[in-house]
């Protein structure tokens, strides 16, 4: 099977690039872009992991320099193909404490021995982001294919999973209708010595029905055997379907609604290869157990003249309790799972099985996140538990001049379930900054975001199982502390 597909896609491949449009080859170019960036952070997060309490002394703020250049080339040999790269040099960082993250939460590590001001700080650090192959196939008018290292994300404000993967696309689109299928591999058993194949399949369709007015639908299947059940024999998977409608209402006002169904059995992160013997397994997690959630998300934006006002509201179905209680115990999860920031995200393994904690849910605009949720920052489903989450966020941006605006937003977060001790209060938090154009593709932010932190994060056992290193001062006792982050930025766009 896999051996004929791939036959078929070279012989496609291959008759494209023999075959030249009736009016000649179109001239050959290489299009060229990207930008350059320079970052000042101050946090009092714990080194690694987004938001959590600082490791050490309470009061410790965490300060450095964060310095990232990223290239975009296209390459068009005829008018059918195309083929682009995106790389990166960063982010390298220099004044850093030992643990240090990115503006989107993710830990970084120092380039040359001089990152924290000694000489010799120039290092290696060279990072492919995508390359792909874009393919428009002639047959069919408004069908491609993309096939490579490719950045994906779902339909709903990218709050299930996003990141770059290994795959492939069939797009088509005419006139109204946009539909595109999507295979992405996770783990190939061929590969790796203790995971199985873990491959997600994604059918994505939008129908315009008019100018203002658009309506998605979407199913997402995840059949991960690397996480099946050895005890049960049952099949690790996860399914999504869902709905979105897009509409402008009061004549220029941006409405967006969606929810999404989610069902499941053997939740990811469960199977932990960590056996002495090669391909043993150490179960630590549900066993046998099914889960199934609902998620629901209203958005609105509303321009004022050279303003906007925005709100979010969101709603993820939750489990109550602890999720120690439920851990092992065979029993069926009442509960939504996202997969966004887990193992299978740019945040690497420890995301999900060892990390959590404390989120800024308003950082999403500042950093320009490309997360979703209408620019509230990273996974609806963080922390430890799976109490599920009540979101609304309120954002805005005010023009002070024609190259100067402000952002403000103001979020307010807790459980949809009460936790071990009754508790639901996340927090609630504040974020804001400048944004001036100094001179053109040159512009520079400034701002920051704190989080007055909720009684949830108080002696929840969940805080720990998450994998909060000691000492972190979140455990099974203890309460944590107010977090916040300050941001300088300068960043050159060109291209």
């Amino acid at each position: 099977m896999h051996c004929s597909l791939r036959c078929l896609l070279g012989a496609l491949l291959l008759l494209c690039l023999v075959t030249v449009p009736a009016s000649g080859q179109t001239e050959r170019i290489v299009l060229i872009g990207g930008n350059y960036r320079l970052q000042n952070n101050a946090h009092t997060m714990q080194g690694g992991f987004f938001g959590a309490p600082g490791i050490g002394d309470e009061n410790d703020t965490h300060t450095f320099i964060d310095t990232r250049l990223r290239l975009f080339v296209d390459f068009r040999p005829n008018s059918w193909i195309l083929i682009n790269y995106k790389m990166e040099i960063g982010d390298i960082t220099f004044g850093a404490n030992e643990s240090i993250l990115d503006a989107d939460g993710r830990r970084l590590e120092n380039v040359g021995r001089g990152t924290g001001g000694e000489a010799g700080s120039d290092g290696v650090n060279v990072e492919t982001k995508n390359v792909y192959l874009d393919l428009q196939l002639p047959w069919v008018p408004g069908l491609s294919f993309r096939g490579g290292i490719i950045g994906w994300g779902d339909q709903f404000d990218w709050t299930i999973l996003a990141t770059d993967f290994t795959g492939l696309q069939l797009t088509y689109q005419r006139q109204a209708l946009w539909s595109q299928l999507t295979f992405l591999k996770f783990a190939e058993g061929s590969l790796r010595t203790n995971d199985d194949d873990s491959d997600w399949y994604a059918l994505d369709t939008r129908w315009g029905l008019s100018p203002r007015t658009a309506i998605s639908a979407s199913v997402y299947y995840w059949d991960d055997n690397s996480n099946d059940n050895p005890l049960t024999g049952s099949d690790a998977y996860q399914v999504y379907a869902g709905l979105k409608l897009s509409t402008v209402l009061f004549r220029k006002g941006l409405f967006e609604i969606f929810g999404v169904y989610n069902r499941g059995q053997e939740f990811l992160g469960q199977a932990s290869n960590t056996a002495e013997e090669p391909g043993d397994v150490v179960r630590t997690g549900l066993a046998g157990s099914d889960n199934q959630g609902f998620m629901a998300n209203i958005s609105f934006d509303y321009p004022l003249g050279k303003h906007w006002l925005g709100i979010t509201l969101q709603y993820i179905s939750g489990a109550r309790g602890s999720r120690t209680d439920l851990d092992g115990s065979g029993k069926d999860v009442d509960a939504f799972l996202g997969l966004f920031n887990s193992q299978y995200s740019g945040f690497g393994l420890s995301r999900f099985t060892a990390g959590g904690g404390l989120e800024l849910i308003t950082l999403g605009q500042m950093n320009d996140s490309t997360s979703g949720l209408n620019n509230v920052s990273v996974s609806p489903f963080f922390g430890g538990g799976y109490n599920g989450r009540i979101l609304g966020v309120l954002r805005s941006k005010f023009e002070a001049s024609p190259v100067v605006f402000f952002y403000l937003a103001t979020g307010w977060d807790m459980a949809a379930r009460n936790n071990a001790n009754g508790d639901m209060f996340r927090g609630i938090e504040f974020s804001a900054y400048m944004h001036w154009d100094i001179l053109p593709k040159l512009w520079m932010r400034i701002g920051g975001a704190y989080m007055l932190v909720g009684d949830w994060w108080s002696d929840n056992p969940d805080v720990a199982l998450q994998g909060f290193p000691d000492p972190a001062g979140l455990q099974s006792e203890g309460s944590a502390e107010d977090i916040f982050q300050l941001m300088l930025r300068f960043q050159y766009d060109f291209g």
